[in-house]
């Protein structure tokens, strides 16, 4: 489910002041501890989300000049090095700065066209609306990486049924995934093979297939939970 670009923009907007938000709860001893992502810490967390607007930020303002750049200069090397620099900083640098990077952001998207949100980017070989859609992802989905609170049952379910439609590239090779709501009229089915049924909350759904902590338990018509496959790669990597 793919809401409207205004839509998107306003909710990922919100999903940017509850980050603050949850930063701001952190001191600099727990900005140091580990947050749901093995390896990272709380503030490897919060040093992506700025890279990861700054980047968003330049797909956007080289769209608007006909132009497609690289979401980091120095690729995946540069963006690591950033990353594990970055967190090390005292957590009022990196508060400082997630805040500027996502008003950059923001204030680019307020300058588009709606023309400009369909020019290519780099990113993913799509659009600035992916972009935005990228975001929202990121954001909503590292605001539950932090552990401070906020929990894949705190999503919308907008965003849950969004989450599910771009993951279903991690559907396992010869299986046939069901996916099926317990608490909504919902129900997929992704790929060929052997059908294997998973049913649980819509939110719990969006979070296995994100590969994050669940809140309630999911059922599977096999003993275990498939194994999903990788996260979809960008294909101009």
């Amino acid at each position: 489910m793919i809401p409207c670009v205004d839509e998107v923009v306003l909710r990922v907007s919100l999903a940017h002041a509850r980050l603050l938000g949850l930063v701001e709860r952190l001191d600099d001893q727990q900005k140091d501890a580990a947050s749901a992502l093995p390896g990272w810490s709380r503030g490897h967390v919060v040093q992506h989300l700025s890279d990861n607007a700054r980047a968003f930020e330049r797909q956007a303002r080289a769209a608007m000049h006909g132009e497609m750049v690289d979401m980091y200069d120095g690729g995946q090397a540069e963006r690591d090095r950033s990353i594990d620099s970055g967190a090390a900083r005292p957590l009022g640098e990196l508060y400082e700065e997630l805040d500027l990077a996502q008003r950059a952001l923001e204030q680019t998207w307020s300058r588009l066209t709606e023309g400009d949100w369909r020019r290519p980017v780099r990113f993913r070989r799509a659009t600035v609306v992916d972009t935005a859609l990228a975001r929202w992802r990121e954001a909503e989905i590292h605001a539950v990486d932090l552990n401070v609170g906020y929990r894949p049952r705190d999503w919308s379910v907008d965003f849950a049924l969004h989450t599910l439609d771009f993951l279903s590239a991690r559907t396992p090779t010869g299986t046939q995934l069901i996916l099926r709501a317990t608490d909504a009229a919902f129900a997929r089915t992704l790929g060929v093979g052997r059908p294997v049924e998973v049913a649980g909350p819509t939110r719990d759904l969006a979070a296995w297939m994100a590969g994050r902590e669940v809140d309630a338990s999911l059922t599977s018509t096999d003993p275990l939970l498939p194994t999903l496959g990788p996260w979809p790669p960008d294909p101009a990597d």
